[in-house]
């Protein structure tokens, strides 16, 4: 019996739309101005969408480029560039019913020959990090124009969902302009047409009059990296800008008393942890990182240094994710518990460095104190090693921190499987591999029971929660400000999607 969806998904979604509608409603229509320019914390690392999947990039990805499949708010699932699909009853078929009459920028024509080419890109790349997300893929065929059919190494039940990180690039003009030619002047079938990117300075978008869906309401939008928290408020009240989705807690009360803008407090989607390269000493004793674990007090830095901004948290993704389970929660914070460890430890005063992004998580630069101060007073020695988010984000992804590490993850898809396919299994970013997580990861991505692959999720977080490779520290919550004249409904990943606005 196969399982077919036509912009739909599995009854195992629904506590998703549920979380997600009591966090942020089903998505009211937000007023439209004609131009409208957002402030970001960084600059996108480039325009090649198959080789891009940081979170700045989606501001760019989701308004240029097409997915098969996209995730909605309220968690579910719907077509985007398939109209629907179906799998195999064993889960390892999948076929896509393509869209037709969906055209890239340059005028040519969108079919399953370009799924097959942007597929089979991906894979042949060992260095790109879309890798992860496709890597089941045994064969990808064009049964005909509109059709797609994906054969998988192994059963994956959510793979609809996965599908919908890959953005679908023209053959035909890549065939024309090559690599470089796509990594500077790029198509998509998407509402938007990239016309200029100033690296550093700004990238711009215009609307695609022929979108399959319709003109998009915003006709020009200009994107600004402003990496500095307190130049983006600047901005803000200057009326510099128009929209800053993410505005630091230490100046949300200023801008709350200023009648020049509107401010807003939403749900976000990720989760900020600190993890370790476990493989180096001090950090490969395991008292040494349970000690850090329990030296570190959480609700101190949730509620007084982000003024509420923060909530602490157990496990590594928040609560509107599928697979989230709330009976992990936060360590206790017990400093004298931690100096206990250090002697027991025996150690020997090796410098324990913390490598952050400096401008992609809210006081970053405050918290990694914060963190330093707890750390120093249970007797580690600590160093600081801010870094922008274009240069920590290459690290992070080919497992090169030096030691320790600071960070924000989130799942596009709203789903746990995501968090531990791309932090803890073979082929991931992690230091070290726990054959169970592993092996519960890909016994949970076989499973269509929701009961059942809820435990095995659950399963694979006490574990790691027990390694403490991840250290989660407290979900994020989004601080955001526009101008009076602008109606902005965020989303829980808190990336920009213009076609949002009618």
């Amino acid at each position: 019996m196969k399982m077919s969806y036509i912009s739909t998904t599995l009854g195992a979604l629904r506590n998703v739309a549920v979380a997600a509608l009591l966090l942020g409603g089903a998505g009211a229509a937000m007023a439209a101005p004609e131009k409208l320019t957002v402030a970001l914390p960084g600059d996108l690392p480039g325009l090649d969408p198959s080789k891009d999947t940081s979170p700045l990039g989606f501001n760019y990805r989701l308004n240029v480029y097409d997915a098969l499949t996209e995730l909605q708010r309220d968690g579910q699932m719907r077509g985007r560039l398939a109209e629907s699909w179906e799998s195999s009853e064993d889960l390892k078929t999948w076929t896509f019913k393509l869209r037709p009459g969906v055209k890239f920028h340059d005028g040519s024509e969108f079919t399953a020959d370009d799924v097959v080419f942007t597929i089979e890109r991906v894979l042949a790349d060992e260095k790109t990090p879309l890798r992860t997300y496709v890597r089941l893929v045994e064969k990808v065929e064009a049964v005909d124009d509109l059709t797609v059919r994906f054969t998988l190494i192994q059963p994956y039940s959510l793979f609809f969902r996965q599908i919908s990180y890959v953005n679908i690039m023209s053959r035909d003009y890549h065939d024309k302009v090559g690599d470089d030619g796509y990594a500077t002047k790029p198509v998509g079938t998407g509402p938007y047409k990239l016309v200029e990117w100033v690296k550093d300075d700004r990238f711009v978008l215009e609307a695609n009059p022929d979108y399959w869906r319709g003109a998009p309401a915003i006709k020009t939008a200009t994107f600004r990296p402003i990496p500095a928290e307190a130049s983006r408020a600047t901005a803000l009240l200057s009326g510099e800008v128009d929209l800053v989705p993410s505005l630091p807690p230490s100046l949300l009360a200023q801008l709350e008393r200023s009648d020049k803008v509107k401010t807003g407090v939403a749900q976000g989607f990720r989760t900020i942890f600190l993890a370790f390269n476990s493989t180096v000493a001090p950090l490969n004793d395991p008292k040494i990182r349970e000690a850090i674990d329990v030296s570190i007090n959480r609700n101190a830095i949730a509620e007084q240094l982000l003024r509420g901004l923060g909530k602490p948290t157990g496990i590594l993704v928040p609560p509107m994710n599928i697979g989230y389970d709330p009976t992990l929660t936060p360590t206790a914070f017990d400093p004298e518990k931690a100096k206990q460890l250090v002697a027991e430890a025996g150690y020997k005063g090796e410098t324990i460095s913390i490598q952050y992004p400096s401008n992609n998580i809210a006081m970053a630069n405050e918290v990694v104190q914060a963190i330093a101060g707890y750390m120093t007073e249970v007797g580690l020695k600590v160093e600081l090693k801010p870094m922008e988010f274009t240069a920590f984000f290459p690290v992070w992804l080919q497992a090169k921190v030096d030691s320790a590490y600071f960070f924000a993850f989130g799942s596009s898809q709203y789903h746990a499987e995501t968090v531990l396919t791309t932090m803890f299994t073979k082929g991931s970013h992690a230091y070290e591999v726990d054959e169970e997580i592993d092996r519960l990861v890909n016994a949970a991505k076989a499973e269509a029971d929701p009961a059942k692959q809820q435990e095995m999720l659950s399963d694979a977080f006490k574990r790691s929660n027990a390694n403490r490779w991840h250290l989660p520290l407290y979900d994020e919550m989004q601080a955001y400000g526009m101008q009076p004249s602008i109606e902005y409904n965020p989303w829980p990943d808190g990336f920009i999607r213009l076609y949002d606005f009618q």
